[in-house]
């Protein structure tokens, strides 16, 4: 009696499993390819709406500086080396930026004001320490965004007489009418296809403020494979201005 059942050959079952390593070994790169794109595009975005959430609240306070709507003088609204009678700046550096307002009074629910610029985030200087930007008052130091690598800050000025100029040093605090901040931020871990080499060079806002001598900065990473981000935005300081 002669035996109809039928089955795999060897070499059929070799084919078959080549094939289906193929299929599945395709699978998996594609996946992989995926996961790094999706881990890469997601340390960018962290990156971005970090950078964005420091400058947003630099920019939010930053407005507030000289802020005195009882217009009278005070007697603690000085910090650094500056010695305020009333709100205004009291740091302006290439690196850091302090200033004072008064806009609570004895209870924190006042707000308007009570001659004086020590309540809590009254007295207030942001700068970079420990690849941080930070937020210092005089009895606290908060970080507001992680990982930034470079700060800027060119000051606006424009005299009694209309003239306008750029600093990053400048003499009169209180000519200071507003201030171009530019951020460099990275991302937490190193990407392996980034450039080893980034260039920023920072924007000047001419020929509105009519200085040709203001030096053009430019920052540069070497040797590492992060991911950067330069943020720059010009903040109008509307209550220093008053103070003239």
């Amino acid at each position: 009696m002669r035996n109809n059942e039928s089955g795999f050959t060897l070499i059929e079952l070799m084919v078959a499993t080549a094939m289906v390593t193929i299929v599945v070994g395709v699978i998996y790169a594609a996946y992989n390819i995926q996961t790094k794109i999706y881990t890469e595009q997601d340390k960018t975005a962290e990156m971005q709406q970090n950078i964005r959430s420091g400058m947003w609240y630099l920019q939010r306070e930053a407005r507030m500086a000289g802020y005195n709507p009882e217009n009278i003088e005070h007697d603690s609204c000085s910090a650094g080396s500056a010695t305020l009678a009333a709100p205004g700046i009291h740091t302006a550096e290439l690196d850091s930026f302090g200033f004072s307002m008064d806009f609570r009074g004895d209870d924190i629910t006042d707000k308007e004001g009570d001659g004086a610029c020590d309540d809590p985030g009254e007295n207030v200087t942001y700068s970079i320490k420990d690849g941080n930007l930070v937020r210092a008052a005089p009895t606290n130091r908060n970080p507001i965004a992680e990982n930034i690598t470079k700060i800027d800050f060119l000051y606006l000025l424009e005299n009694s007489n209309g003239v306008k100029t750029l600093s990053r040093d400048p003499g009169n605090l209180n000519d200071i009418v507003a201030v171009q901040v530019s951020i460099l931020a990275r991302t937490k871990t190193e990407d392996r296809k980034a450039a080893t080499t980034s260039t920023f060079i920072l924007p000047v806002p001419k020929p509105a403020w009519g200085d040709d001598d203001t030096e053009t900065i430019e920052w540069e990473e070497k040797d590492n494979s992060y991911r950067y981000r330069l943020l720059t935005t010009t903040i109008n300081l509307r209550n220093m201005g008053l103070l003239k």
